[in-house]
């Protein structure tokens, strides 16, 4: 056995893997390809990936949605809304106090807005689609 070392989730993520060892990773967003304003990017994870956000006012792009599951969100400080954008209902918002936690459904394009600067965990996986754009 390794002995584990501790990490910073605001530095690395960790990807969880359903079976077999996990693995800390770079906590970088980048490879995605981009058609029609929207960026299709894909960790390529077998589990979940962890880490940690900070914001300040709100999300800089126009909605994201995860494509092969559910997402936590889990609010450590501050205040913030999820906004919730599904594809055959009305727009809704769900404020966010620190210590709770919310299920972002599978598939929703969702974005959040902090009221004043924001620290929260993630925890998700696998492909997501991103709309490039600020939308407030």
């Amino acid at each position: 056995m390794t002995t584990p070392t501790p990490v910073k989730l605001s530095e690395v993520h960790l990807h969880v893997r359903v079976r077999g060892p996990s693995e800390i990773r770079p906590a970088a967003f980048s490879g995605g390809t981009m058609t029609d304003g929207i960026v299709d990017w894909d960790p390529k994870v077998d589990g979940v990936l962890c880490g940690e956000g900070e914001m300040a006012t709100h999300s800089d792009h126009n909605g994201e949605r995860h494509l092969d599951g559910d997402e936590v969100l889990y609010l450590i400080s501050s205040r913030m809304q999820l906004i919730l954008e599904p594809d055959n209902a009305p727009v809704s918002e769900v404020e966010l106090l620190p210590g709770e936690a919310v299920l972002v459904p599978w598939g929703v394009w969702h974005r959040l807005r902090a009221h004043e600067p924001s620290r929260f965990i993630f925890i998700g996986g696998g492909r997501t689609q991103i709309r490039i754009g600020a939308k407030e």
